[in-house]
């Protein structure tokens, strides 16, 4: 490989740590966003963004070259990224994967010639430092702290900083050019370049090894102290982090569907996918980071879309710790400073602690998603365990609803948060728009149907976990507000739902997020199928995916963010409400236009796309709800899976084509135990592994499977067999 016009974007990842390159050799990825190309490669720690681009260059009897120009060829082996390079007379093997145990990069240079006299060989590496959290998009500090020490180079700014080492001492440091003698320096920094000299011995090699690592400044003496000072091979690093992967995706249920090979390889790109957005970053905090590049923080709203694929992938610990890391930020007060109100959840939270509010719908996701833990694991404590935070997010909302509609009011959000920094920061959010629900850069406001239906699902968890207040009245404000629904957004003209209202009246829009009341059940069947078959009309329903918004309406911009483009989220959606709504053949439609953007972007899912070209625009390569809502709708949706842990029972509806042969689902989890399904020629076997009998609820029936036992039913759901297995 001598280079790309069209480099792809590559990602090396640890729970700590990451970094972005575009595979021709150094770490530097030019993306477009916000209709600009901007460079996003580097390395990252505990969700702080260390580096701007990071780059080598090698200069040996008289030719000098960087690693792009130089690069004979490239891959991704895991969470290791190897090149080859030729400088003159050299040959350089590189290897950077992340490091295994403190938050930082490696990368090593084995340089070898075939002659007969050592070769003097001087490697140079620049970079730029750039310590801010990534949830700060694109704004980089200009005061820095320099420090040279015996073993490695310290960067500082605001309690963020890295540690640069290398294997061979650097002869000469540079900032921003000019040389400079090493110890301290206090100011604006562009540029960090030191060089390395290197023997190469004759028909032999030499080995340099560079690591950058940091984040936190406070944990930085830490991870950069006597365990950490010897850089460890990036071949083992690597070995490490994909261990730690392989044996993550071993618990995991596989899916099989010999009838449908590409949603079964959709399902584990998307799967390996959503194991490269965890991060553990420190203090405390777990969850999924949004998406790569530029959402690479735990966005909480973001962070509910993935929560319900990561429980049903089995890993239960993993979304208890989020939800309590989500949970632990939740406002005691009114705080205007951080757009926080009483009640509410954050909609960022990274290391620092940095946490901003100020979302219209992040608090009303979390009651839903404590309830679909508790039904997974079957463990009732976990109601008690946050009933508080439950309670008070229901509390947040009854302060937003208009008690004669039972419809909840947002919008402003964005602008005042805007307005109570004004007079401390002069900062600029990045949010325009006057509403932030998960469309943030249009204007929703007063009621937005998706924002309604996630309200409504949060009053009947509450209900159902026993925590937000008085039974009764919850439940009269569900019964008034799913009224309010079905009557108050029908768009009778258009088939269709209206998108929000405002001033009393719908505002008739053609937005896919009506299609959340269908899948809520909000409306009645033929209803239901008329607005599911309204959507796939090709105004709104693309061969890529759904627009944000009709071709027809006379704000559409196809490169508009949510005003035409194409979002892989919407697409799902679309899939959701159809099988919901009775039309499965349309619904596997959607899924397989998702599983086609995986396979066609190397198991990465965009953000968004054109909403006139099947091209990716101002987009994350891989994003959290592009491929997480993918993963739980072929449980949910094409399985029709239901679990309750509690009893424990697995409820298995399949809505699969007349043509399928057979399926399989293995090592699902259910509470306590495991689930294997294979569906053959209408007929389902369930082996069971729990602890507890398990209950196996299929259209036609009930039956119980033993522990350690199988049962064979029919269509009708008819016992054919419950022998140990």
């Amino acid at each position: 490989m001598s280079g790309s016009a069209d480099p792809s974007p590559g990602l090396l990842h640890s729970l700590q740590a990451f970094a972005l390159l575009d595979g021709r050799g150094d770490l530097e990825l030019a993306r477009e966003a916000r209709g600009a190309s901007v460079e996003w490669g580097g390395v990252y720690g505990q969700l702080v963004r260390l580096t701007g681009p990071w780059r080598l260059r090698l200069e040996a009897d008289g030719v000098a070259a960087g690693l792009p120009e130089s690069c004979r060829s490239a891959g991704f082996v895991g969470e290791r990224f190897r090149s080859s390079h030729a400088v003159g007379p050299l040959a350089v093997a590189q290897t950077v994967a992340p490091l295994p145990t403190v938050p930082g990069v490696v990368r090593s240079l084995r340089l070898t010639h075939a002659g007969t006299e050592p070769r003097a060989v001087t490697v140079t590496s620049l970079f730029e430092p750039f310590l801010l959290p990534v949830l700060v998009e694109g704004i980089r500090p200009i005061d820095f702290r320099l420090e040279t020490r015996p073993d490695e180079l310290r960067v500082r700014h605001r309690g963020f900083g890295l540690a640069f080492r290398a294997t061979v001492a650097p002869s000469r440091l540079y900032v921003d050019r000019a040389s400079w003698r090493g110890g301290h320096l206090r100011g604006a920094v562009d540029e960090i370049a030191s060089e390395h000299e290197l023997l190469v011995p004759p028909g032999g090699a030499c080995e340099v090894r560079f690591g950058i690592l940091g984040g936190l400044e406070r944990e930085l003496e830490h991870a950069a102290g006597p365990a950490a000072s010897a850089l460890p091979d990036p071949e083992a690093a690597g070995e490490i982090a994909d261990r730690d992967a392989a044996t993550w995706r071993d618990g995991t249920p596989e899916l099989r569907f010999p009838d449908a090979p590409d949603l079964e390889q959709g399902y584990r790109l998307a799967r390996t996918a959503l194991r490269r957005l965890y991060c553990r970053p420190g203090d405390e905090l777990t969850g999924l980071v949004a998406g790569y590049p530029w959402y690479a923080s735990i966005w909480c709203r973001d962070l509910a879309w993935m929560l319900p694929a990561v429980i049903w992938l089995g890993d239960y610990a993993w979304a208890a710790d989020s939800l309590d890391s989500v949970f632990r930020f939740q406002a005691g007060s009114d705080v205007a400073l951080v757009g926080a109100e009483l009640g509410e959840l954050p909609m960022q939270i990274s290391p620092g602690p940095i946490f901003l509010f100020g979302s219209s719908d992040t608090t009303l996701y979390y009651p839903a998603l404590v309830r679909r833990l508790v039904h997974h694991t079957g463990d009732t404590s976990l109601a008690g365990r946050w009933a508080l935070p439950v309670g008070r997010a229901i509390a947040w909302a009854e302060q937003r609803t208009d008690p004669a509609t039972g419809l909840l009011r947002h919008g402003g959000e964005a602008a005042a948060l805007a307005a109570a920094t004004r007079a401390v920061a002069r900062v600029r959010y990045g949010i325009d728009a006057p509403d932030t629900t998960i469309w943030d850069s249009a204007d929703r406001r007063d009621h937005a149907l998706d924002v309604q239906v996630l309200w409504l699902e949060a009053i009947r968890a509450a209900v159902e976990l026993g925590t937000g207040g008085d039974a009764a009245a919850l439940e009269g404000m569900a019964a008034r507000l799913a009224d309010s629904v079905g009557t108050l957004y029908a768009w009778p003209e258009e088939g269709y739902l209206f998108d929000s209202r405002r001033d009393g009246r719908g505002v008739a829009e053609v937005r896919p997020n009506a299609l959340r009341a269908v899948s809520a059940g909000l409306l009645e069947p033929e209803r239901a199928r008329a607005i599911v078959r309204r959507a796939a009309a090709d105004d709104l329903t693309t061969p890529w995916g759904l627009r944000t918004l009709s071709a027809r309406d006379a704000g559409y911009v196809p490169t508009a963010y949510h005003g035409g483009q194409v979002w892989t989220i919407a697409t799902v959606w679309a899939a959701d409400a159809a099988f919901a709504a009775g039309e499965p053949e349309l619904g596997l439609g959607y899924l397989r236009c998702v599983a086609a953007r995986l396979a066609a972007e190397a198991g990465g899912a965009n953000e968004c796309y054109h909403g006139d070209r099947a091209e990716a625009f101002d987009s994350c390569f891989l994003l959290g709800f592009s491929v997480a809502p993918f993963l739980s709708a072929l449980f949910e949706r094409l399985w029709g899976l239901e679990v309750d842990g509690r009893i424990p029972s697995l409820g298995i509806r399949p809505r699969f084509p007349a043509s399928w042969r057979s399926a399989a689902v293995e090592r699902l989890r259910v509470a306590g135990g495991r689930a294997s399904i294979a569906f053959a020629d209408g007929r389902i076997t369930v082996a069971w592994s729990g602890p507890r009998p398990l209950a196996v609820v299929t259209t036609g029936g009930r039956t119980t499977i033993a522990p350690g036992a199988s049962a064979t039913v029919d269509g009708a759901g008819t016992t054919a067999s419950n022998e140990p297995s």
